[in-house]
């Protein structure tokens, strides 16, 4: 008889041992971990034993619940029912400890190890390599009786997360056959050490590509602000035929955010429902993002409200939106209905209230949401709320409490922090204040960027203070800081042209 993998309990009157494992291993497969946990409780009630097919698939599921609970629990049943000593069950439960972040519990399971195969070897190198500990992660790989090509990408890809490129390099040439995970791991190194034309090269090298592959080289045009190429690139991928999966999107609908490319971002939102990743809440949230960036956001609020499982991340976006484009009591709005929804907030959303209420004025509602973050939520303000508290109250003109506040921070201002400060300055013409706040910046020596240098500049010239002006460019100069030159885009068919201050080949440029 056929199992059910939507059902809780398995057809069968009297299912067996097999029936059971076949249900559960089939609602982990189609990602309801929880109702996987529920059925092993039924299982349990009907006074079916588990075996050694049954955990592993058990601690899957509590891996991908990232319950600190469960996973220990059903480590409890494996000691109980005597199959803790399983290399199956073991090897499940490192993963599981490593993916919830236990190291030390997983490193325990597998020292306990009386027959560690292979598949345990890499299983808890990868606990390492995955989590940054790559000390921990050599000496196991040194230590390994037998490697193979997992063990040697495991290696390349940790070494790649901390951008150790010369060590990555190393350990791709100990690899004699190459397959698709020791290139994307080579590329993923190259691209996160900012290394962006080796990583290309490597791309343009391989016999074959996936996904991954393609996901590897567009993000890394993200990271490295090469916003151009990577939506080239997502073109290049689709002409080919190789359909994107959400990562791709995410990454692309970014690119689009960052150049303000809304033809292009809707052409791609288009072809997101065609293909089906638009429902997805990771998508969902990039739209909206891109969307309101992008200046549109009524599109931003349609796609936010056809999502049917809204996370926090998806409230957050559409929060941020609705603040940077000046709808204060709108996002103050929203967060009241998320919260009545039994969401809970996290220092981005107040990052986006507080900054809704920068834009809209909204004093008093800031500071009520400034202190409500501790008091109310248990978050704890950081810099980024302060700048966003600094910049509401120097928008007010209310400079005095907006310096009061920067000196009684808990850490050392940023320059985001004084610049927004010093902006407030030079908009309400206080010379008094603006030099309290250039002496703050003085005291942070050849920190400074070359915009700082050219606002402090600004804030003397526009006093009056000629001398003083010319004191700041002259120590920009003798640190040999160049004013970056600005510049605009426009999108023309699809494609982004940038053009400097001052450029006269505009027509070429779009030829």
């Amino acid at each position: 008889m056929a199992c059910s993998a939507l059902s809780i309990c398995p057809p069968s009157p009297a299912p067996n041992r097999r029936q059971w494992n076949t249900v559960i291993k089939h609602q982990v497969l189609d990602d309801s971990p929880h109702q996987a946990i529920l059925t092993y409780i039924k299982m349990l009630e009907a006074g079916a034993s588990p075996d050694n097919y049954t955990f592993p698939i058990l601690l899957k599921a509590a891996t991908h619940l990232s319950s600190p609970h469960i996973g220990p629990s059903l480590h409890a049943h494996t000691i109980k029912t005597g199959f803790s000593i399983h290399v199956f069950v073991q090897t499940a439960l490192i993963v599981m400890y490593s993916a919830l972040g236990y190291i030390e519990l997983a490193r325990r399971v597998f020292d306990k190890m009386s027959h560690k195969d292979l598949v345990a070897y890499n299983s808890m190198l990868d606990a390492y390599a995955s989590r940054g500990l790559m000390g921990n992660a050599t000496e196991l790989f040194n230590s390994m009786p037998v490697k193979d090509r997992v063990s040697r990408n495991i290696m390349v890809l940790g070494y790649s997360n901390i951008r150790r490129v010369d060590s990555a390099e190393e350990i791709l040439g100990e690899i004699p056959a190459r397959d698709v995970d020791s290139w994307n791991s080579m590329i993923s190194a190259y691209v996160k050490a900012g290394r962006i034309e080796l990583g290309r090269g490597l791309f343009d090298q391989m016999p074959e590509r996936n996904v991954v592959s393609w996901n590897a080289m567009i993000s890394g045009y993200l990271q490295n602000q090469q916003y151009t190429e990577a939506i080239d690139l997502f073109h290049d991928m689709k002409a080919k035929k190789l359909e994107p999966n959400h990562v791709t999107l995410v990454s692309v609908l970014s690119a689009c955010a960052h150049t303000g490319s809304l033809e292009t971002g809707r052409a791609i939102h288009i072809y997101a429902m065609e293909i089906g990743p638009a429902t997805n809440t990771h998508v969902a949230t990039s739209l909206i993002d891109m969307y309101a960036k992008c200046g549109d956001i009524e599109a931003a609020l349609e796609v936010f409200y056809k999502v049917q499982e809204k996370d926090i991340y998806c409230w957050n976006s559409i929060i941020l939106s609705l603040a940077i484009h000046g709808f204060g009591e709108e996002s103050i709005k929203l967060f009241d209905d998320k919260l009545s929804k039994g969401m809970k907030p996290d220092d981005i959303t107040f990052i986006g209230l507080l900054s809704a209420c920068s834009h809209a004025g909204m004093v008093e509602e800031g500071h009520r949401l400034f202190e409500c973050m501790e008091k109310e939520h248990g978050l704890s303000p950081k810099a980024e709320h302060y700048g966003c508290m600094v910049d509401l109250l120097g928008r007010a003109g209310l400079l005095d409490s907006a310096y009061e506040l920067v000196e009684g921070m808990p850490f050392e201002p940023g320059p985001n922090i004084l610049g927004a400060l010093l902006s407030s300055c030079m908009v309400h013409g206080d010379a008094e204040m603006g030099e309290k706040v250039a002496k703050r910046f003085s005291a942070r020596g050849n920190w400074l960027s070359d915009g700082e240098y050219m606002m402090l500049a600004n804030m003397y010239a526009a006093c009056g203070r000629w001398e003083e002006a010319r004191r700041w460019r002259g120590m920009m100069n003798d640190a040999g800081i160049r004013k970056t030159a600005g510049y605009s885009m426009i999108e023309i068919n699809g494609r982004m042209h940038r053009f400097l201050a001052g450029d006269l080949k505009i027509q070429s440029a779009l030829d």
